[in-house]
């Protein structure tokens, strides 16, 4: 069963909410839903660090907020970032879409996570969740499975899959793609054709 965790203040509160405002400022639309995302969040965590008492009916006010947290979260951004994860100051969400934290995950200071980022529990040990230092950056499309602890100033590269644990200052990179060179399309559909509209690949055949 999950330990009862440390109440957080008021103060801890705006303080969390006012560096997410500093980090993520600005007057795109991306950064509107960055903001209303985090302040969601937000909120989660202190409702979870101050009403998640085990075998309390005191719990039932947080499983409430977490049920209207994610319905709130997925009808926004379709992320699924819950109050239970540990996340510090200044998380940034430069496109805040896609975006699934599992429970209990942490997340150290001054993040940054792109679209389709999964922080994710392993199945086969589910009860161990992925760790974040400080000033982590996951690029867009990927994945940190399972027990490992990725260590303070790394950057992950977009789509990479990290399995396992990485230290301070490292850089992640994914595998270099493949490039098949002098092989064209033999029967391309002409741009805007009926063919083209009705099967959108035909542009490659």
């Amino acid at each position: 069963m999950t330990e009862r965790p440390k109440g957080m203040s008021l103060k801890e509160f705006f303080s969390l909410v006012w560096w997410d405002w500093h980090i993520n400022r600005g007057i795109t639309f991306d950064r509107l839903r960055s903001m209303l995302l985090l302040l969601e969040i937000r909120w989660e965590q202190f409702i979870y660090r101050n009403c998640y008492r085990p075998r309390n009916p005191l719990t039932l006010i947080w499983y409430l907020t977490r049920f209207l947290g994610s319905i709130f979260q997925w009808v926004i951004a379709t992320s699924i970032i819950p109050g239970d994860a540990e996340i510090g100051r200044g998380l940034r969400l430069p496109h805040p879409q896609n975006i699934i934290v599992t429970r209990l995950a942490k997340i150290g200071d001054f993040c940054t996570l792109y679209q389709n980022v999964s922080i994710a529990l392993n199945g086969f040990n589910p009860t161990k969740a992925p760790r974040l230092g400080d000033r982590v950056m996951l690029g867009t499309g990927s994945i940190v499975i399972g027990d490992i602890t990725i260590g303070s100033d790394v950057i992950v590269s977009a789509g990479a899959v990290v399995l396992r644990s990485v230290p301070d200052h490292a850089r992640v990179i994914s595998p270099r793609p493949t490039v098949i060179t002098d092989y064209p399309s033999r029967d391309p559909a002409e741009p805007g054709s009926k063919r083209h509209i009705e099967d959108p690949y035909s542009l490659w055949r």
